[in-house]
């Protein structure tokens, strides 16, 4: 099976699929920039202990929060990219018809993970900021905030997987 392009599927695809592609190519594109801000603050950090002798407090619990937020904003642009982890044993020996069902439950499966990631993310930032809960580090920043980065990771994840569902169906249809 041949794996398309990122400019051959925009090509081949419905109006509905390329708007649902979107949020996970921007926040992909996000995803790289946090990348280079966790770097840059690993380095300044390295910088204040070791050439300064002052460490910086805040630091650690920065790249904490960074961390999730990437992992989520790259989350859904791995997905679009198809570049998540698959084990292929059976999918490989898949055509036609019963591959695409394959494809479809994979994506329902992740539907399914999205949904229950995105509904308890919900639960954990309502308490958070109902409660108003705050971090232990030296930050002390309102803990929904952070949290908010894995409701919004979960949506965004779920918006692609649509995009890919409907790119299916059309791939049905077309037989």
């Amino acid at each position: 099976m041949k794996i398309k392009s990122d400019g051959e599927e925009q090509k081949n695809s419905s109006p509905i699929q390329r708007i649902l592609q979107w949020p996970g190519i921007i926040v992909g594109m996000i995803s790289s920039f946090l990348i280079l801000v966790v770097f840059g603050l690993i380095i300044y950090a390295i910088f204040q202990r070791y050439v300064l002798n002052t460490p910086l407090k805040w630091g650690d619990e920065m790249v904490g929060y960074l961390l999730v937020s990437l992992v989520m904003a790259g989350a859904a642009e791995a997905m679009r990219r198809g570049d998540h982890i698959a084990i292929d044993l059976v999918s490989s020996r898949l055509k036609d018809l019963p591959l695409v069902l394959a494809k479809l439950f994979g994506c329902f499966s992740v539907i399914a993970f999205a949904s229950i990631l995105g509904i308890s993310a919900y639960e954990t930032v309502l308490f958070s900021y109902n409660f108003g809960s705050y971090s232990n580090g030296y930050l002390e920043a309102p803990m929904w905030i952070p949290q908010l980065t894995i409701l919004v990771g979960s949506i965004l994840l779920g918006l692609v997987v649509l995009g890919q569902i409907v790119g299916l169906l059309a791939e049905v249809l077309k037989k």
